[in-house]
Formats: structure tokens, C-alpha cells, sequence
């Protein structure tokens, strides 16, 4: 028996989390469901038929050859896809396994390394990390298509035991230049100028493969590619598997919330361990766990600009072809695609400056001022559809509702029902449900709710 309070409130919180915020009808659907239902119904997604959607998203036509046209197609996916968790987990491995269209130039690369994390996406560790590490765009991005014998090169196999595997710590550097002999051969073909580097595959190249001996994490022999993910997988210490902990950890932190305790990652690890390394357990057992959802779990989690776009999108049950989110990502401190670094961005507060959260006010702004029948739009009497409106006070809570801000301060709602009060020259009136008010006041008051710290955070 589960000692989780399985609350309307805790399945908002886990749509938050599992996938960018949900509408009131997802949220219903999933507290009628139970709790063991509904991380079901997230986390087995292959049960949910995307055919309808995929076809929707063909139609819009979007530029697969551009950067901008495939971040749309992403943002696309993260906010309207039938399988939410399956896009946030692709935005994971897009974190973790960083790449970024400067330096790999292949549009298409870029793409197909997203399809493949897509696919991949709650599936064995060991495979995971495989096709990561055989694919054109990771393979260019951190030099590995350079490793060759006698001249090899070191960035992605420190990169894998550092930032993807292992963690620091577990390695030292002469793992590093054993990993990086092992891993000479696995190179692209065909990475040419003549198809804007669009054409490049996988190639495992035996004539520049080192095949010396060589001690990896304590394992000596002819080591290629394959055995050193295996190795590397199956490396423990005196706590068990450490890149059971590395993952487990920094997928509750991804879910829940950073530096998780002790007993957490204990248990993580386990079911890392007993289920083969099934990153769709590992998550399952994220989402089934007392500690997922406690108070101090809930609304701490920095939207990132990406998850911020989607989130509204998604909770407005709008319509868009991503353009103006795209464009702002830029402005709000992420652009899709193209990190600084292998590191990737820094989170939290990083965030939050003065600029990134004008340009996030500023999306807001022309999501809500959009009257037009193209960009990114919605129509405000949807919310108040079949509703008693009759009062500010009940359309501030149920747009609270939909936005999941219904624990802001009895301050903060207090000035939300105000401003639906007010008339146009700030003078004290009474709201009434008209067509005018609900064009003006509704998109205003959702203007509020976007801005307001209370949405920032999921």
C-alpha cells in the first residue's frame, strides 16, 4: 500500500514534473486513475496512439533543414505530444547529452540525434549510452570522429565517465586515455560541405581502431567501444554500482528536486541495478516514491525558458507554430540546440535576471495580446466555457486552477481580483461576463498569472 496522498493537487504536481504542466481535464484524468494508474499512463506511453498527432505535426510543415525550424518541431512535440513524459525525457538526454548546431553544423545531424533520444528515451542504459555514443552529431561534437590510433583524442571519453556515466571522482586520468584508445575507430563518413554536413553516419573504422592491450577501471585486454560502456556500466565500489547513483541521482534531480538524500539514490540504485538498467524503471520508481511528493518536492522547480514556452502553451490550450517561442529562447537565456558548452546551462536562479525575465514578459505579452488567426494564440472564453464566471473572484480561481498558482498568497489573489474589478480608468467597478470583458480582462489577468513568480516555478 502506498503511503502517498494521492491528491487532485499531487497529480497536477506530477504533470508538472513528468511533462510541462497539464490542462484541468489531463489533471482530472489522471487523479481518477489512482496513483499507481497514473504513473502508468505516463510512464508506459508506448500503450498511447500518436498517430493522429504525428500526422498533425507533419502538416505544419515545419523547416527540418533549419536550427529554427527544428526548434520548433521540438517545442511542437514538448506541448502538444499525446506522450508527455516521452518528450520530457528527450529534453533530459537533450540536456545530458549535450550537442550544440555551431560546432556540428548538420542540421540533420542535430535532428536525428533528437529522434534518437526520442527513441531511446526510457529504454536500458546500455543503449542509451551505445547510440549516443556512435551518433554523427555527439561523435563531431566532442571530437571522437578525430580519435584515431596513435593520435588519440580524449574529450568524449572523459566527457562519458565525467559528465554522463560515472561522475567525477570515479575515474582518474589514465581511465581517461585507456577509455579514449578503446574508443579510436568509431568515426563518421561522409561529413562533407557538399550537403551542408547533413549526410554523415556512423562508421566503426577497424584501420584506426588501437588494437593494443588496455586497463580500463581495472579491466585489462583488447578494448573496443563496446567494452568500455560495458565496463564503464558495470563499474562498483563499495556502494554498489556508480553509475547506477550517478543516474539515479541526477534523474531525481531532474524530477524532483537537486542533491537528493542518501536513501533516495540507495534506492534509485537498486532498481537500476535489479531492473537491467531500465531507465523506464529508475523513472517508475521516481514517480511511486513518498518523497516525490512532499511539500517541499512541489512549485521548486525553475522553469527552464524552454519548459516556461511549453508550459504556457500547453496549459493555455492554445494554438501555435512556435515561431515566437522559438525566436524568444534566445532572450530568456537558452537557445534550443546550441549550449556553450558539453556542460550545458547552468539552472535554478541562473535563470533569473533582469533581462531573461523581461524577454519572458515579453512572450507573455504577445501570447495573450494575439488576436490573430496565426502565431501563437488562444481564445480566453474556452476557459470560462460551461463555468460560473458570474463573479472576479470565481474567474481568478479558475484560472488559478488552470494554471496550477491557486497557492499564491492571499495577497497576490486578493490584486488579481482587483484588476477583474477594475474599469478601464482604475477606478473601483464590478466584473461582469461579457464578451468585452472576457477579450480584455481574461488575456490580461492570464498576462498576470504568466509573469507572476508563482508560474516560474512548477
Amino acid at each position: 500500500m502506498s503511503a502517498v496522498n494521492w491528491t487532485r493537487d499531487a497529480a497536477a504536481h506530477l504533470l508538472r514534473r513528468a511533462g510541462f504542466g497539464g490542462t484541468p481535464a489531463e489533471i482530472d484524468d489522471l487523479y481518477g486513475r489512482g496513483l499507481e494508474g497514473a504513473v502508468s499512463r505516463l510512464v508506459d506511453y508506448d500503450a498511447i496512439d500518436q498517430t493522429a498527432y504525428e500526422a498533425a505535426l507533419a502538416s505544419r510543415n515545419y523547416n527540418l533543414l533549419s536550427t529554427r525550424g527544428i526548434q520548433q518541431w521540438f517545442l511542437d512535440r514538448m506541448a502538444f505530444s499525446p506522450r508527455p513524459l516521452q518528450e520530457k525525457m528527450t529534453y533530459f538526454w537533450n540536456l545530458h547529452w549535450t550537442s550544440g548546431i555551431t560546432k556540428v553544423r548538420g542540421v540533420t545531424l542535430m535532428l536525428n540525434q533528437n529522434r534518437t533520444m526520442r527513441q531511446y528515451a526510457l529504454g536500458r542504459f546500455d543503449d542509451v549510452v551505445t547510440k549516443i555514443s556512435q551518433d554523427p552529431a555527439m561523435l563531431v561534437w566532442l571530437d571522437n570522429a578525430l580519435n584515431r590510433a596513435g593520435r588519440p583524442n580524449e574529450n568524449y571519453a572523459r566527457d562519458l565517465m565525467e559528465l554522463y556515466c560515472l561522475g567525477i571522482g570515479h575515474f582518474t586520468e589514465e581511465d581517461v586515455r585507456e577509455c579514449s584508445r578503446a574508443l579510436t575507430g568509431w568515426t563518421v563518413q561522409n561529413y562533407t560541405r557538399n550537403d551542408n554536413y547533413n549526410g554523415a553516419t556512423f562508421l566503426d573504422n577497424p584501420a584506426t581502431h588501437d588494437n593494443g592491450v588496455k586497463t580500463l577501471l581495472g579491466v585489462t585486454g583488447n578494448l573496443n567501444g563496446y567494452d568500455a560502456i560495458a565496463i564503464i556500466l558495470n563499474h562498483s565500489d563499495a556502494q554498489g554500482s556508480v553509475s547506477g547513483r550517478f543516474l539515479g541521482a541526477k534523474l531525481w534531480s531532474y524530477f524532483a528536486y537537486p542533491y537528493p538524500p542518501e536513501h533516495v539514490v540507495a534506492e534509485l540504485r537498486d532498481t537500476y541495478v535489479s531492473s537491467a538498467r531500465s531507465m523506464r524503471e529508475v523513472v517508475r520508481r521516481i514517480f511511486l516514491m513518498e518523497e516525490f511528493y512532499e511539500r517541499h518536492t512541489r512549485k521548486t522547480w525553475v522553469r527552464s525558458p524552454v519548459e516556461y514556452a511549453v508550459a504556457a502553451v500547453r496549459m493555455l490550450e492554445g494554438s501555435s507554430d512556435f515561431a515566437t517561442p522559438a525566436n524568444s529562447l534566445s532572450g530568456m537565456g537558452q537557445l534550443l540546440f546550441d549550449p556553450e558548452d558539453a556542460k550545458g546551462w547552468d539552472w535554478g536562479t541562473s535563470w533569473m535576471n533582469t533581462g531573461t525575465l523581461f524577454a519572458r514578459a515579453t512572450l507573455a505579452n504577445t501570447i495573450c495580446t494575439n488576436r490573430g488567426s496565426s502565431g501563437t494564440r488562444f481564445d480566453p472564453n474556452r476557459f470560462l466555457a460551461g463555468r460560473d464566471a458570474s463573479t472576479a473572484e470565481k474567474v481568478v480561481d479558475i484560472l488559478a486552477d488552470r494554471f496550477n498558482v491557486t497557492d499564491v498568497s492571499p495577497k497576490v489573489r486578493a490584486a488579481w481580483v482587483e484588476y477583474m474589478n477594475a474599469n478601464d480608468d482604475g477606478s473601483r467597478g464590478n466584473w461582469t461576463n461579457t464578451p468585452a470583458n472576457v477579450d480584455k480582462k481574461v488575456r490580461g489577468l492570464v498576462h498576470l498569472m504568466l509573469t507572476g513568480p508563482a508560474f516560474l516555478l512548477a
